[in-house]
């Protein structure tokens, strides 16, 4: 159950994150600038960067 738990959860995030990427770029390229996809990288760094810093707040209240 939990090998299984663990691969759903990867595997959902991979179709999501990897799959969808390339239509939100072009997306976001029909705005006509470079800037919108430059913000959305940013956006997506600082989201992975909130998440690690409440995973080792987690880590370290154990």
């Amino acid at each position: 159950m939990r090998y299984t738990g663990a691969s759903l959860g990867y595997q959902i995030a991979a179709v999501l994150g990897g799959g969808l990427a390339p239509f939100v770029m072009v997306l976001l390229e029909t705005t006509g600038t470079s800037m919108a996809v430059s913000g959305h990288l940013v956006a997506l760094a600082v989201i992975a960067l909130l998440s690690i810093r409440v995973l080792a707040r987690r880590a370290g209240s154990r």
